[in-house]
């Protein structure tokens, strides 16, 4: 054992004592084998090795840059966008797929799909890491001066610009039941901290202080131990269905080639119509059925279309309703301002209720600093007659018997920002959703793997309706009750599971993540006061 850990200790040195393109090709593959930490690998236990790996690579950084802090910057700079670049190529390379579906016209643009968007968001957590090293000193302290540095990174990702929380280091957790249950206390943000803490654990083994050692290791097993309690416990809590209320899901899988094609113009309805039919032919109707067709579920203005309403309606059965995803005109001055919608039509063809998206997606729904990139050629994906507009705020739509959702279009359910006030509360999110775009690739199953999250965090069930993608039924506790695979055409109905009382997360938001960070930088205040250590 102490023959392995000083071979250990030599080969850290030697990681240590790397420098230039080697130390950050090192840090690139470091980063590249961490994204299969996140679904749909699952593989987490990476992050034993790849995380104290660039902790390992930033001592190096730190004891060759000496007292030049400007230097000290750049190498931690250059080390940690090495590693998140990586990351981000292996967890984000899905996108480029989306260029294919047009290749004549969008393909030129994979390069920069494949290099840009990871380049790009690899900055925040390079500059947070490069600021970090201000503070980077020696033993457990460095380590948790790490922690807090990805932790901050990795909310600023949610929330800077339009923000982009995917792969945020919480989703490690996703794949399983038992940790996933920590979610609904402590939220992505909060999860993603302990994420870090625990994984980091391994650095000190080969640190010297035996005593801060153990500490460590006993507060990251006690942490451990807390959460898979937690979850184990959550599990075991009875989850009941809504008395009279059945959910019927439909996913079409029309390629995404074709959707938007003009001669298919007046055969997506009907297609629609009738899958709905032979699937409510199969099913029991008892009491009251919910129906859903996924995100812009047709080519046309669903409300403006002549007969469109009519013939849902005349589809619909007694005690049905239909919620569906289209596109929406409205008249704003002399312009037309256009929205990605959901739908409510009753059973008699009537429009009950509209949901417009709030959170819209760059280069998709609105193409950011048109001026610029439209004069190089750059365009949206997404065929529209202009940038589609946002919505003011998130809001739930109520039902008959007290009975509401909360729509969320896309990928605005990767943010966990969508919560609604307690006050507020639904019965349901509803996440309409057409992931045809990304083909057989990692996308559609993280996409999934990020609603379910949203589930477990406010405790409330979750109806998917995918175009393709993976239609789900998901209960309070992310448990996946029913579903359509990823590329393939079906349906499927069940009874709705119940809600469970709010989550702690649903109370008090990301202010668990802020005390956390909060108690841990003044924990590092304490430590740099009474056990002061060099900072070279």
């Amino acid at each position: 054992m102490v023959s392995a850990i000083g071979n250990a200790r030599t080969l850290i040195n030697s990681i240590r004592e790397l420098s230039g393109w080697r130390r950050g090709l090192l840090a690139f593959v470091a980063g590249l084998v961490s994204a299969f930490a996140f679904p749909p690998y699952g593989a987490f236990p990476v992050l034993w090795v790849t995380l104290p790996l660039l902790i390992f690579l930033l001592d190096g950084a730190k004891e060759r840059a000496a007292e030049r802090r400007k230097a000290r910057f750049a190498a931690f700079f250059r080390t940690a966008w090495g590693f998140f670049f990586g990351f981000f190529l292996i967890g984000l390379f899905w996108i480029a797929e989306a260029f294919l579906v047009d290749a004549k016209s969008y393909g030129w643009m994979i390069p920069f799909a494949l290099v840009i968007l990871p380049g790009g968001l690899a900055l925040i957590p390079a500059i947070v890491i490069g600021t970090a090293s201000l503070f980077w000193t020696s033993g457990i302290s460095r380590i948790l001066v790490f922690v807090v540095a990805l932790a901050l990174s990795n909310w600023l990702r949610g929330h800077i610009l339009t923000g982009f929380p995917w792969n945020v280091w919480g989703y490690a957790f996703a794949d399983n039941l038992t940790l996933m249950q920590s979610f609904s206390a402590l939220g992505i943000y909060g999860v993603g901290f302990l994420v870090l803490l625990v994984f980091s654990m391994p650095v000190v083994l080969f640190d010297q202080g035996r005593k801060a050692a153990a500490v460590y290791i006993s507060a990251c097993a006690v942490v451990w131990a807390g959460v898979v309690v937690y979850g184990t416990n959550r599990l075991q809590a009875p989850q009941q269905s809504v008395e009279g209320l059945r959910v019927l899901v439909i996913q079409p899988n029309v390629p995404q080639a074709d959707k938007w094609k003009p001669e298919n113009r007046q055969r997506l309805l009907p297609l629609y119509l009738q899958q709905t039919q032979q699937a409510l032919a199969e099913m029991e109707q008892v009491g009251e059925t919910l129906i859903f067709w996924p995100e812009s579920a047709f080519p046309f203005l669903l409300d403006e279309q002549p007969g469109a309403l009519e013939a849902i309606g005349a589809t619909l059965p007694q005690n049905t309703m239909l919620i569906t995803g289209g596109i929406r005109r409205e008249l704003s001055g002399n312009q037309n301002r256009f929205f990605n919608s959901t739908f409510v039509v009753s059973d008699e063809g009537a429009l009950i209720d509209i949901y417009d998206k709030v959170r819209l997606v760059p280069f998709g729904e609105y193409l950011p600093m048109r001026w610029l990139l439209q004069s190089i050629g750059v365009e949206r994906l997404v065929p529209a007659p202009a940038d589609f507009t946002a919505a003011a705020r998130h809001k739930k739509i109520d039902l008959k018997n007290s009975f509401s959702f909360q729509p969320l279009i896309c990928y605005e359910a990767i943010f966990p920002q969508t919560v609604l006030p307690e006050s507020e509360r639904p019965n349901l999110l509803v996440n309409l959703t057409n992931d045809g775009w990304f083909g057989e690739t990692a996308g559609p199953y993280q996409h999934l793997a990020q609603a379910r999250i949203r589930a477990v965090e406010q405790g409330v069930p979750l109806v998917r309706a995918a175009n393709t993608g993976i239609s789900s039924l998901v209960d309070s506790n992310g448990r996946i009750l029913a579903e359509v695979v990823l590329n393939k055409k079906g349906s499927f109905n069940s009874e709705l599971p119940e809600i469970l009382r709010p989550t702690l997360y649903v109370r008090v938001g990301d202010s668990i993540f802020w005390g956390i960070i909060l108690v841990v930088v003044s924990l590092l205040l304490v430590m740099e006061k009474l056990l002061p250590t060099r900072r070279d």
